[in-house]
């Protein structure tokens, strides 16, 4: 009775193990991108998608009097128009 007790407690501590595993997992928050590209880029995120570019890739706009970055001419052509 005692050994069938330990190999309860041992199951649930292990099942509630596995819970708080995939919790973290699914509430980690994702990580940031990389500051560098592998060739050593500057990484720009692109204002109208959220995507990363390297910066000698990026599709250069200037609006407003500021240079943004954009990772296609779509995304650049949207942004214009919402703005």
């Amino acid at each position: 009775m005692l050994v069938r007790l330990l190999l309860w407690l041992i199951v649930g501590f292990l099942i509630y193990t596995v819970v708080q595993m995939i919790k973290q997992a699914l509430l980690k928050p994702p990580a940031p991108p990389a500051e560098k590209s592998s060739r050593g880029e500057e990484m720009i995120q692109d204002p109208e998608c959220g995507t990363y570019v390297p910066r000698n890739d990026a599709i250069k706009a200037h609006l407003k009097g500021k240079t943004l970055y954009f990772c296609s001419t779509g995304c650049r052509d949207k942004h214009q128009k919402s703005s």
